[in-house]
């Protein structure tokens, strides 16, 4: 486990990998396409121009052949494979060239035959390959091409075309963010989870989700099935070949047999790179009739539109296969492009078709249950022993009256929360929203994203937010059914809206969400799909780590700082750097006064960070999840993946499996020093335990933590020491006495404090302090004898002499002020 330095944005160095090449290769490739249309006085026609000349032309080269061929040909150049058992790692989005070509070639062949133009028979053996190992890079210019296009035309006044543009490109580059097993469960109890309308899709369709993820599913393995034996064919006709040659030359006949395997490997006839819907039958065990329903709503169906209208639907997001996947032949067999849309188009497709059934309602009551109840049992996941209440109403201000009188007892508007977890001094919001992008918005229309964005992600944000603001406002909520729950407690809040639909390309980019006005920079949730959030929560290793991703991901300038086209990524690049960003060094001492001038350090180390752009990172966990339900699943070949080892961690299960108030915000800030930082925690103890007072008083040390330009994030950390003789009463008395005066001095609303024993040398309790507000008056004298907080600049050496807390002035050692991430 590497137990590296967490480095802030602008230094972090991540290692060049697949993906880094692909991107950057990409991106040189995008800047050589606009260098060559930039300088012109009319760049969108000159675009549109190039687009149709560069399709025209892969379209007159690949019209000789046949399609249901050529797309099997595709299939085996474009697509990722590995063995049985083992994973394809790739970073190139071969599914959507296999899907453009498909598209073309079968809108071009069917434009020629309504024309009677009939495809050539005098293919030459590999001419297919030929053709399309030249075609991918034609491919890859052509969807350049369409992806400039929407460029050139969008308008830049709108605060939602980088969000349009965002969305379209997902749909051409991207087939599943979330894992397709996850996608198929999640669609299964989707559709066929309700009783009700399960029977309704039956009467209606002839069939259920079931049955089609089914009849789809099957399509794939027997095509699988059919690869493998042409792989065997070819396999064998080598080893004779091979066999020959060692018996003294080569066999005409067995070299004859070796080259129609190989050919037949590679450019097989279309009975062999289909499937029967008699074999479809057979495998799946559902009756003929059912199945016959499924191919018939799922086939393609391009109508009579030419190869320039599929190019353009599919350039902007428009993409018949998404629902539609399966291409049936003339004479019935059938074939999938590839098999990664199979279980997104069940739920597209039948979705579709019950919005104009009388189960519509009935099945957006069911979507949205199923999804809260999904997210409640992944929080429990990683907020256990929390407090949660789910589905409720409580009252708000109905008006500014109300709310300038900020009497709870009489706020008279209902207001409904999805979810409230409260766990010691953290609540965290949670707004669920089961609605889908609509096929409009996956298709760039503006006005629909907003109207689709603004239910999904604003809606959720504002409702998060108005809870949010009524717990600081009041200090309580008044819960219809249960009257006021007192919430002065809380120091720490947190929103988080839960996407049912994947649409992780849009919810990680909150940057764009802010600059199109989709959220407000006052009320940032951490917005999420379902899927990944679930994913997440299993791979957290213990909550500390969560509560700190949420800190980091709400943060504005890490929303600015770090671009991903995955949460995943977001959230393994926080396990491996922490996500973190300097913040302004003349902030930060403004919120905390104390602390000396910035050094020269840290404001260039603040002016130098650059905003970042995340590669892929999902290779490990890809591996992990694959691995690890196996019976043969090795756990050091495939690990879960996990955050850079931390000093602290003993410590931070010790509070946990104490239950001490506070562990989970205690934690998370002890987690969020670097790995330096978090070691100097980890050997305080040892330090003041090594170096007892001769005087035979207890020893401490002080540390605040500053690392935030918001004063209500800073927190104070004391490590204690109990002298033989010390009872446990006086003890804690003296150690809650001086955390509370120290805090109040320092104006920081929370604090821990960690008792060691020094015969022991065990942690013998740690107390928790969230106090604000004035202080008692039996601590005025404690506050009195504090030494002033200007003295927290240097760290006591661990041979000095340190008199016990709440000495008096100038009788202590200065301890050191630790900037802390």
């Amino acid at each position: 486990m590497r137990n590296r330095r967490r480095r802030s944005a602008g230094s972090a160095s991540p290692s060049f990998d697949v993906h880094t090449q692909v991107v950057v290769d990409s991106l040189a490739a995008m800047e050589r396409f606009m260098e060559r249309f930039a300088a012109d006085d009319d760049p969108v026609t000159v675009v549109a121009s190039a687009f149709d000349m560069a399709l025209g032309e892969l379209v007159e080269k690949l019209r000789r052949f046949d399609a249901i061929r050529l797309i099997e040909v595709a299939r085996m150049a474009f697509l990722p494979m590995a063995v049985d058992g083992e994973m394809p790692t790739t970073a190139e989005a071969g599914a959507a060239h296999v899907e453009a070509l498909s598209l073309i070639a079968l809108s071009a062949r069917q434009k020629d035959a309504a024309a009677g133009v009939a495809g050539s028979d005098s293919v030459e053996a590999q001419e297919m390959s030929a053709f399309i190992s030249e075609a991918k890079e034609e491919l890859v210019a052509l969807l350049y091409l369409a992806h400039m296009r929407s460029v050139v035309n969008a308008d830049h006044d709108d605060k939602l075309a980088m969000v349009a543009l965002l969305i379209q490109g997902a749909e051409i580059w991207m087939r599943n963010s979330s894992y397709p097993e996850m996608v198929e469960a999640t669609n299964l109890a989707l559709l066929d989870g309700e009783p009700v309308v399960r029977e309704a899709l039956n009467a209606e369709l002839g069939f259920d989700a079931t049955d089609a993820l089914a009849v789809l599913n099957a399509c794939h393995r027997l095509q699988e099935v059919g690869m493998n034996r042409r792989m065997g064919s070819y396999a064998e006709a080598m080893d004779r070949a091979m066999a020959s040659m060692a018996d003294g030359g080569p066999d005409p006949e067995l070299v004859e047999f070796y080259r129609s395997r190989f050919n037949a490997l590679f450019e097989p006839e279309a009975d062999e790179a289909t499937v029967a819907i008699e074999a479809v039958i057979a495998e799946t065990g559902i009756p003929a009739d059912r199945v016959r329903a499924v191919v018939e709503r799922f086939r393609l169906d391009l109508g009579t539109a030419a190869p320039t209208e599929v190019v353009d639907e599919f350039a902007i997001g428009r993409n018949p296969m998404r629902a539609r996947p399966l291409i049936v032949s003339g004479d019935g067999r059938m074939m999938l492009p590839h098999h990664a849309l199979n279980a997104a188009a069940v739920r597209y497709n039948l979705e579709e078709h019950l919005k104009t059934s009388k189960v519509w309602d009935r099945y957006g009551k069911y979507r949205g249950d199923l999804l809260e109840s999904r997210t409640r049992a992944a929080l429990a996941r990683v907020l256990p022993g929390a407090d949660y209440r789910d589905g409720f109403e409580y009252f708000a201000p109905a008006n500014d009256a109300e709310e300038t009188a900020a009497d709870p007892a009489k706020y008279t508007k209902k207001a409904e929360c999805d979810h409230l977890v409260l766990l010691d001094d953290v609540a965290i919001i949670v707004e669920d929203k089961a609605v889908a992008l609509s096929a409009l918005s996956r298709g760039g229309k503006i006005k629909r994203i907003r109207t689709d964005l603004t239910g999904i992600i604003t809606k959720a944000a504002d409702q998060a937010g108005r809870l949010r603001d009524g717990i600081e406002r009041d200090g309580g909520l008044r819960i219809k059914g249960e009257g006021w729950v007192d919430l002065s407690h809380i120091r720490e809040i947190h929103t988080i809206a839960v996407s049912l639909d994947d649409i992780s390309t849009v919810l990680a980019a909150t940057a764009e969400l802010l600059k199109a006005r989709v959220l407000s920079l006052d009320n940032i949730p951490w917005t999420v799909s379902l899927h990944d959030l679930e994913l997440i929560t299993e791979v957290v290793a213990r909550p500390a780590e969560f509560l700190l991703y949420l800190r980091r991901r709400r943060e504005p300038d890490v929303t600015v700082m770090f671009r991903a086209a995955d949460e995943l990524d977001l959230f393994l690049y926080f396990y491996e750097t922490g996500l973190w960003v300097e913040p302004d060094p003349n902030l930060v001492r403004a919120a905390y006064p104390f602390l000396p001038e910035p050094t020269t350090a840290q404001l260039r180390r603040y002016r130098e960070q650059m905003p970042a752009i995340l590669t892929s990172r999902t290779d490990p966990l890809d591996q992990w999840y694959y691995m690890k339900d196996r019976p043969d699943a090795d756990a050091e070949t495939a690990p879960k993946p996990a955050m850079v080892t931390s000093p602290v961690a003993p410590l931070i299960d010790e509070l946990q499996s104490r239950n001490v108030t506070g562990w989970l915000s205690i934690g998370a800030t002890l987690l969020a020093g670097d790995t330096r930082t978090q070691s100097q925690f980890s050997r305080n103890a040892d330090d003041l335990l090594d170096n007892p007072s001769p005087q035979g008083v207890g020893r401490s040390l002080t540390t605040p933590i500053t690392s935030s330009i918001d004063p209500a994030e800073g927190w104070l950390f004391v490590w204690v020491t109990r002298p033989p003789g010390e009872t446990a009463a006086h003890a804690e008395k003296r150690v809650r006495d001086y955390l509370r005066a120290k805090k109040h001095q320092l104006k920081i609303p929370r604090g821990a404090a960690f008792l060691y024993d020094e015969v022991t040398r065990d942690l013998v309790d740690a107390f928790y302090d969230g106090h604000i507000g004035p202080l008692d008056g039996g601590l005025t004298e404690t506050l009195r004898s504090l030494q002033p907080a200007s003295s927290l600049q240097n760290r006591l050496h661990p041979n000095a002499n340190r008199p016990p807390l709440g000495g008096k002035s100038g009788q202590r050692p200065k301890a050191k002020q630790k900037r802390r991430r």
